[in-house]
């Protein structure tokens, strides 16, 4: 007797399949939420941010500022590592030297910060006018945008006569770099790691806002450049220095410092910049594998200020033909022997300048 013939069930078409990619692209996005906190708790991100520093001496006046430090431990009034500045006198010429810690941390061999060397070195080679005051208005931490803000609501009220932008390459950053947390002042806001796409083009405006894209991001490009042989340098690497290398970076400079540009040109007071390169920059390592790549930002930078007309000193050439790394105490920061050599270089910069010579006369 032949067997019953087995009835065969018709399946629904696509009925299935749809459910399997359905279930396929919740578990996808299951796991980069996952990832995505994972990311974010490790880094101290939103939703994990620890609480702020509370800064009782702040006024509504630093709202746009995030912090600035105290009057304590030999600053003056406004945090500065400069002596109180009294009302200005008919008799003198002030130079507001602004920037982050490099201005901040100039020791020379002689103890002295390099803005008081440079002071003194102007009042001795500049006879026959007014003294000259050279205020240190350096606070660790600040990019250009904090340097702009602090001009407008403090800097200008000090009169000055010639106002010096100091300039290194973290200055790139939008807004805020650091974010005051409790034991720690000057903390990596980890928004400065948001930065490895182009927000100008669709999947970078898509990804912005995504810690674990750009981690996967960051972990490509590695892999890329060590399969392709390329050289991998440090400051690629660093989270408060990478985007100085990025083209599509240079915008938010630009308009800064037209901003700065604008608002000086508005008080009728010249200003001039001073550039730092980072110790990388001037690495005989580094410079051997690829001298016009790890010198990019240096041509960026002086595109934009060639373009407002301002006067300007790039110590980076000056820096490599005198020691190099060997005048740094880190990656950034220059040793006693290295500001020394800033102390020198910015005098003879100012000493060329009308706006020091014609005002001393």
């Amino acid at each position: 007797m032949d067997p019953s013939p087995v009835r065969e069930t018709a399946k629904p078409k696509g009925r299935f399949p749809i459910a399997n990619l359905i279930l396929l692209a919740i578990s996808l996005a299951a796991a980069f939420v996952l990832g995505e906190l994972a990311a974010r708790f490790r880094l101290a991100a939103w939703p994990f941010e620890p609480e702020p520093m509370e800064l009782p001496y702040l006024t509504e006046k630093d709202a746009n500022l995030r912090w600035r430090f105290s009057s304590e431990e030999g600053r003056n009034s406004l945090g500065l590592r400069s002596r109180e500045i009294e009302p200005k006198g008919a008799d003198v010429l002030r130079i507001l030297f602004l920037g982050d810690s490099l201005v901040w941390t100039g020791e020379t061999s002689s103890g002295r910060l390099y803005t008081e060397v440079i002071e003194e070195n102007l009042n001795r080679a500049v006879t026959g006018g007014r003294r000259i005051e050279v205020i240190n208005a350096g606070i660790p931490g600040y990019t250009t945008d904090q340097e702009l803000e602090f001009l407008r609501v403090y800097g200008l009220e000090l009169e000055p006569d010639l106002v010096l932008l100091g300039f290194v390459f973290n200055d790139v950053y939008p807004g805020f770099l650091h974010r005051p947390t409790r034991g720690n002042m000057l903390a990596i806001d980890p928004a400065a790691r948001l930065y490895r796409f182009d927000v100008g083009s669709p999947p970078g405006s898509l990804l912005a806002w995504s810690y674990l894209a750009h981690e996967i991001a960051y972990a490509v490009d590695l892999i890329r450049q060590r399969a392709a042989g390329e050289p991998i340098f440090p400051f690629e690497r660093r989270a408060d220095f990478y985007l100085a290398w990025k083209p599509y970076s240079w915008e938010h400079p630009r308009r800064t410092l037209e901003a700065f540009d604008r608002l000086l040109a508005d008080s009728r007071v010249p200003w001039a910049m001073v550039i730092f390169p980072i110790g990388d920059q001037v690495d005989e390592t580094y410079l051997a594998l690829d001298r016009d790549y790890v010198r990019y930002p240096q041509r960026r930078l002086l595109e934009i200020v060639e373009a407002l007309d301002v006067a300007h000193l790039d110590l980076t050439d000056m820096i490599e033909a005198h020691g190099g790394r060997a005048l740094y105490q880190d990656y950034l920061h220059l040793n006693a022997a290295g500001n020394d050599r800033v102390a020198a270089a910015v005098t003879d910069f100012l000493l060329e300048q009308s706006a020091i010579l014609d005002a001393t006369r």
